[in-house]
């Protein structure tokens, strides 16, 4: 009998001991925590029991499988709300989300205005006399502010958009993705501290914080703006006066790359001087244009430009500089950005300057594929094997208008593996359709390929290489290949990818591209008839690799220099990425 009592006398203990953990926090007001009981939203909302939302939270996200993944991970308790709404970690959440515009965002990608709506009507005491309103909006918030702070954070970390469905069959650099490793720590980290989460996302690349930069300096100015140099067709030369180059300092004064002497007088600024001169020179410099000893339109033209103008490129670039490339660089590195006609090629294990040339892309019709990739060789002396493209809409069109085209660029024609004579050719008869001929351009100074190409792996057959044409590096827009990179400094670049490199080296490689050696032990041996040449093929030591990236920014910097530097979009993919960016579209 007394074990009996003493079993039901437990069984008691234990129903008033669950009983009382059921009611322990149940409402606010009957919290331990003397800050809850005292804070704003214990009395607005005594009543409030967060197991009520816990339990409508369980439920509601059930049926969404990324939410519902981030809250199994914390038990389905909510991230911003505790005892009670914590409202300093919201405001501190909207703050940030406020700022987007600093990464070239709109606000309205995140809900901003909506979490804000919430958090307001829920911190003012709206609805006092409605606690099932409470709980609903409470119940949205958390769900849309859990949901763009993932959003936020992936997308700082990956990017918004997907290059791949922009560029489309031009793009071939493998990104980087967040995937369920990802996730899993996202969701941890949002957990433990979602602020510290949104903070540590934020990239901070130089280049993406000199950008951040100069996006807060264009604000400013662009509220000052400033008056169209309306010149029309007028050319300026050293010393000319005009009221319009007046017009040309104070915009350059405005942005900086003009200082003048005395701002009192304001006829000194009429006068295109040296000074002036060399700011217009700065102007054209940031803008990827050649500098010149004179102002014509195309300056003024970029000098009319918005500040919205660049503006919008550094939201662009922001993206581009968001998106994470999975291949990592070697310590000899290749970079060519298509946009600014620049080739950077570096190497981390030397203290040398980096190689920096210029380049010409392809047209606009035959735009230079975007890739990932590593030099695998270099081939001297390169014959020319022409694509059936251009063998049937140029060489059969050209040959038919000059009959001595093949011949003088040292071109030839085969047909099954034997070659053909071009006079045995009614040319007359021929039509682009129709002209089935293998068409070669033997080696030499001639070759459009120049004396050297570099060769690399990729799905597009493309390769940098040298060119005959020197002009070309001297215009402007540089996109003028049908789709190959051609290389200003191209010896520069092989002596870049040869290890190691010596005058001998040197003076052989030159040598064997028919140029006279460089050094004076060099024209002894070459003299002596004892100086060797290098074979055609060189390849690159698979100890020492070297990385290249063919890729499009038009707002970038110089590896170890502090400028911003702006390109021309002349592939028009900025407006590709803009359109994605806006907040309906992702």
């Amino acid at each position: 009998m007394k074990y009996i009592l003493r079993i039901s006398f437990l069984l008691i203990l234990c129903f008033s001991i669950v009983c009382c953990k059921k009611k322990e926090h149940t409402k606010v007001s009957e919290s331990g925590k003397k800050e809850v009981v005292r804070s704003k939203f214990a009395k607005n909302y005594p009543e409030f029991d967060s197991k009520i939302l816990r339990e409508s939270l369980m439920n509601k996200v059930s049926l969404d499988s990324a939410l519902n993944h981030m809250y199994t991970v914390t038990e389905y308790n909510p991230v911003w709300i505790h005892d009670t709404l914590d409202t300093k970690r919201l405001y501190k959440f909207i703050d940030i989300l406020s700022h987007a515009e600093d990464h070239g965002l709109s606000t309205e990608l995140f809900s901003t205005a909506d979490i804000k709506s919430m958090t307001d009507a829920i911190d003012s005491g709206m609805y006092i006399n409605n606690l099932d309103t409470v709980y609903k909006i409470i119940l949205d918030l958390e769900q849309t502010s859990t949901r763009s702070a993932i959003k936020y954070i992936t997308g700082m970390k990956y990017g918004f958009v997907n290059p791949k469905d922009l560029y489309k069959k031009n793009y071939d650099i493998t990104l980087a993705k967040p995937d369920s490793v990802f996730y899993t720590e996202l969701y941890k980290e949002l957990k433990k501290d979602p602020i510290a989460a949104l903070l540590n996302s934020q990239p901070q690349e130089e280049v993406y914080l000199k950008l951040q930069e100069e996006y807060k300096s264009l604000v400013n100015k662009k509220e000052k703006g400033f008056q169209e140099i309306a010149s029309g067709e007028a050319t300026y030369k050293l010393g000319d006066k005009s009221k319009h180059i007046k017009t040309i300092a104070d915009r350059l004064m405005l942005t900086g790359e003009y200082a003048p002497d005395s701002l009192s007088n304001d006829s000194l600024h009429e006068k295109l001087d040296e000074k002036l001169l060399a700011a217009i020179n700065a102007f054209r410099k940031k803008n990827s244009y050649p500098e010149e000893k004179e102002v014509g339109k195309l300056t003024v033209t970029a000098l009319n430009r918005p500040f919205d103008y660049y503006m919008a490129k550094i939201r662009v670039n922001m993206e581009r500089y968001r998106w994470r490339r999975t291949k990592k660089k070697h310590n000899k590195h290749i970079e060519v950005n298509v946009a600014s006609f620049m080739l950077v090629a570096t190497d981390a294990n030397s203290d040398t300057l980096p190689l920096i040339s210029r380049v010409c892309v392809g047209s606009v019709r035959n735009k230079t594929p975007l890739l990932q990739s590593d030099i695998s060789y270099m081939n001297l002396n390169p014959y020319w094997n022409v694509p059936t493209s251009i063998a049937q809409k140029e060489v059969a069109v050209l040959q038919k208008r000059d009959p001595t085209y093949i011949k003088r660029n040292n071109m030839k024609l085969y047909k099954g593996g034997k070659e053909v004579d071009v006079s045995s050719i009614d040319w007359k008869e021929v039509t682009p359709s129709k002209f089935h001929y293998i068409v070669k351009q033997n080696p030499g100074a001639g070759n459009s390929l120049g004396l050297v190409k570099f060769m690399f792996n990729n799905a597009f057959s493309v390769y940098l290489h040298d060119t005959p044409s020197k002009a070309a590096f001297n215009r402007k827009n540089r996109a003028v290949s049908h789709g190959c990179v051609r290389v200003q400094r191209p010896f520069d670049l092989a002596f870049f990818c040869s290890s190691p490199v010596e005058e001998a080296y040197k003076d052989q490689f030159y040598y064997s591209i028919n140029k006279p050696p460089v050094s004076e032990e060099g024209k002894k041996l070459l003299k002596a008839n004892k100086l060797k040449k290098l074979p055609d093929i060189i390849n690159i030591d698979k100890d020492n690799p070297i990385s290249l990236f063919i890729d499009y920014y038009t707002a970038y910097m110089f590896p170890e220099d502090q400028n911003l530097y702006y390109a021309d979009d002349i592939y028009d993919y900025d407006g590709l990425i803009l359109d994605a960016l806006n907040p309906q579209n992702i």
